[in-house]
């Protein structure tokens, strides 16, 4: 299942409340993914980061948790994900990687994913963040976006959506 996090670059914390969004966050004041994907990239840093997920886990945010009801698949169609079965017999390992590699969000929950990406910049010192995408179907190798403004985010994501498995790293 896809996660998406949002990473204010030195702040301290962002002071969200709950209520405020339709989805399900989780603020923590370490830069530590709920994947591996961008492990080793965030370790070196330091900030808060919050974890989207779907709006069914405000009640139980300990058990599994991703964000794949946030998000619309339609832009990159497939009819069917493959779920790899790895033969132990056999030297290539299949890792589902390269299915899907598009995505938006949908429309009800844009406006609160601004909003917490404003606040996101608004409460970094040095006025940087990080939109990150990890989905275990998406692209095989990661990638590092850089945007200036959340306009321009919000611009490449209605023209052409944005791409799994990759950092968006956006200033203010």
């Amino acid at each position: 299942m896809p996660t998406v996090e949002i990473a204010s670059l030195n702040s301290t914390g962002l002071g969200l409340n709950q209520s405020d969004f339709e989805f399900t966050i989780i603020e923590e004041n370490k830069l530590k993914s709920h994947r591996g994907l961008f492990y080793d990239f965030l370790r070196q840093q330091s900030g808060t980061i919050v974890h989207l997920g779907n709006p069914c886990f405000k009640n139980q945010k300990d058990n599994g948790f991703y964000a794949g009801e946030i998000i619309d698949f339609s832009i990159d169609p497939n009819e069917e994900i493959t779920i790899p079965i790895n033969n132990l017999d056999s030297p290539i390992y299949d890792s589902g990687a390269n299915q899907l590699f598009r995505f938006r969000f949908l429309d009800q929950y844009k406006a609160d994913i601004d909003k917490l990406l404003k606040t996101a910049l608004d409460k970094s010192p040095i006025k940087k963040i990080y939109l990150l995408t990890d989905y275990q179907f998406g692209p095989e190798k990661e990638s590092i976006v850089t945007i200036s403004i959340i306009e321009e985010f919000w611009q490449r994501h209605d023209n052409d959506g944005l791409i799994f498995n990759t950092l968006y790293e956006i200033y203010g």
